[in-house]
């Protein structure tokens, strides 16, 4: 599930990921965020929190993910990922290079330093172009469907041989 966490500082938006993340998760928490930031007019200074008790994400919330992703590209100042978890820092580290804002990973223990990241960032552009959200959607794909595919390559080769 993801829960929004509310004691941050103001304008950074916080969720955690715990258990298995689903679409229904995202529709529930995670887009009402996006709408009301558009709607709004306001921005989003995101930290998404992967602790040890998130388990895999659901082929449903990938695709729920990517979907909101042209409406978050637009209201986001910056993210800050922060987990501990190998396969989600790879990917977040490869799709924030596509991001149109600047995209930090930091490790569970550096949650402060995130938070404190996100507070220092200057205000986003209110307009990010249609280039810059192609170029986020179709880079951020490939890099997150390559780092997933190694995962996988890493996991069957460690089930087959008992070591990676």
């Amino acid at each position: 599930m993801l829960k929004e966490l509310p004691t941050l500082p103001t304008g950074i938006q916080a969720l955690e990921a715990i258990g298995t993340v689903t679409a229904a998760d995202y529709d529930q928490v995670f887009a009402p965020l996006i709408d009301r930031a558009s709607r709004t007019g306001s921005r989003m200074r995101l930290l998404y929190i992967f602790g040890p008790g998130f388990h895999p994400i659901t082929p449903g919330a990938l695709w729920a993910d990517a979907r909101r992703g042209t409406a978050y590209a637009r209201v986001l100042d910056g993210c800050a990922v922060v987990s501990d978890i190998s396969w989600i820092r790879a990917p977040a580290r490869g799709i924030g290079a596509w991001m149109p804002c600047p995209v930090r990973v930091y490790a569970l223990d550096e949650r402060d330093d995130a938070v404190a990241w996100l507070a220092s960032l200057p205000a986003g552009a209110a307009d990010v172009s249609v280039g810059n959200i192609a170029k986020a959607y179709v880079g951020g794909s490939i890099a997150a469907v390559g780092s997933l595919g190694g995962l996988a390559f890493s996991k069957g080769t460690k089930n087959r041989h008992g070591t990676r």
